[in-house]
């Protein structure tokens, strides 16, 4: 990790993003005299929860309506109970398919969700893990103490033995950097707290200026990464007992209460739910990892997590007891009336075809639906390829011998030669 905003293409541009909003919370904060970076990762969360926002709102709409129209799924399973064959099993997922499209029901869309927390995360591990990268007002901070540094004639390996005696986690390896700058040496610097800066300015004692610059901007970089309890956001909590265990316990009891009081969606279908059950109890993994996650990350990373779960345990709680005292009738209604008028638009781009999904496609092509679509597809195959590949062929089941003996040879079913006699056929008859 550099100073220079790293990250890749898809990471570093949203983390580019992100820190664009830090910068102008921060910037906010810090106009009225709010030095610490921890209300800004605060505001900054929600922030973020609230763009997502519309997609949670989806989610959990879909949720509801599933279960309000549960009879109708019921009557579903009823009139597949007890057929194992593999067509009633795909019709009475594609009856089902189609109550959810009339619906305008997406299972997906709580997918969709957690799948977006997973870059938004990383892109933010960059942002908090590289603040000064981000934030401009921190990055000059430490802007004075990097300049005292670099007009050190040795400054390159003096800060690279002090990085490796000292063990400073997620510092930039200087000696695989060719030149050393400005920017790197403030990247060292964002990964000491206070004593690590006095230790620099040991390190550096035969230049006073470095010393200077320390004890000038010490007070305001240490009050940057301070939270409640003397919790410095800049360090991982680890396994110590100190009260930055607070960070990635919070994150786990959040976590878990999210989950809870998340509504688990019902597909309809016994065999689906319960796959969706099972799902669900894995995921109760991830409290669990959100602890041993945030345990070993920087806690101001650990504190976006905990907030974060936080704003999603209110979000679902807020719209439980919406759904629980609406009319679900008119809601219902609305979403039947906003499918259908979405699948007409679509339908007018189509030029007033009904243009279907992969998978209604699949399913068809699975359940048969177009078998004579499909035999008129092989009657024109066998026109236009029948006569050029097998117009020599001689067989012992052509009909046009009648050879009691090569008649009776049978060939095994889907075998090549079964198939190809059976073309064979089909081109004796029609010419």
């Amino acid at each position: 990790m550099i100073l220079t905003q790293s990250g890749g293409f898809l990471l570093g541009n949203l983390a580019k993003l992100f820190g664009w909003i830090m910068n102008g919370i921060y910037n906010l904060f810090n106009n009225m005299g709010v030095v610490t970076i921890a209300l800004s990762i605060i505001v900054f969360t929600v922030v973020v929860r609230l763009l997502m926002f519309p997609l949670s709102i989806k989610s959990t709409r879909s949720s509801k309506i599933q279960q309000y129209l549960q009879p109708e799924f019921q009557k579903i399973n009823k009139k597949y109970k007890g057929k194992k064959d593999q067509a009633s099993i795909l019709a009475k997922q594609k009856e089902t398919s189609a109550l959810q499209k009339k619906y305008g029901i997406k299972m997906s869309t709580g997918c969709i969700t957690a799948l977006i927390q997973l870059p938004i995360f990383l892109s933010l591990y960059n942002v908090i893990q590289n603040i000064p990268a981000y934030v401009t007002r921190i990055k000059e901070m430490y802007q004075p103490i990097a300049d005292a540094i670099m007009k050190v004639p040795s400054a390159k390996e003096t800060l690279t033995t002090f990085v490796t005696e000292n063990a400073i986690q997620r510092a930039p390896d200087l000696s695989s950097v060719s030149e050393l700058t400005g920017n790197y040496v403030i990247d060292v610097l964002a990964k000491c707290n206070g004593d690590m800066l006095d230790k620099v300015g040991t390190v550096f004692s035969s230049s006073p200026d470095v010393a200077s610059a320390i004890a000038a901007n010490k007070a305001n970089i240490v009050a940057s990464n301070d939270f409640i309890l003397g919790i410095n956001l800049s360090e991982a909590p680890g396994w110590a007992w100190t009260w930055a265990l607070i960070i990635p316990i919070a994150a786990f009891l959040f976590q878990f209460l999210s989950m809870k009081v998340t509504p688990q969606q019902s597909t309809g279908d016994p065999q689906q739910d319960a796959q969706m059950k099972s799902m669900r109890r894995f995921m109760l993994i991830m409290p669990v990892m959100s602890f041993f996650v945030t345990i070993s990350v920087p806690a101001g990373l650990g504190l976006y997590w905990a907030v974060s779960a936080l704003v999603s345990v209110l979000i679902a709680v807020s719209q439980n007891f919406y759904y629980s005292h609406a009319d679900m009738e008119a809601i219902t209604e609305k979403a039947r009336l906003k499918a259908e008028a979405k699948a007409e638009r679509k339908k007018a781009r189509n030029g007033g075809v009904e243009k279907k999904g992969f998978m209604e496609r699949m399913q068809e092509a699975a359940t048969g639906q177009n078998s004579a679509e499909k035999q008129s597809q092989d009657a024109e195959g066998m026109r236009k390829y029948g006569g050029a590949r097998l117009k020599s062929y001689s067989s012992a089941t052509s009909t046009k011998d009648n050879s009691a003996e090569k008649k009776n040879v049978q060939y095994k079913p889907g075998s090549i030669a079964s198939k190809a006699n059976a073309l064979r056929d089909y081109y004796d008859k029609n010419n």
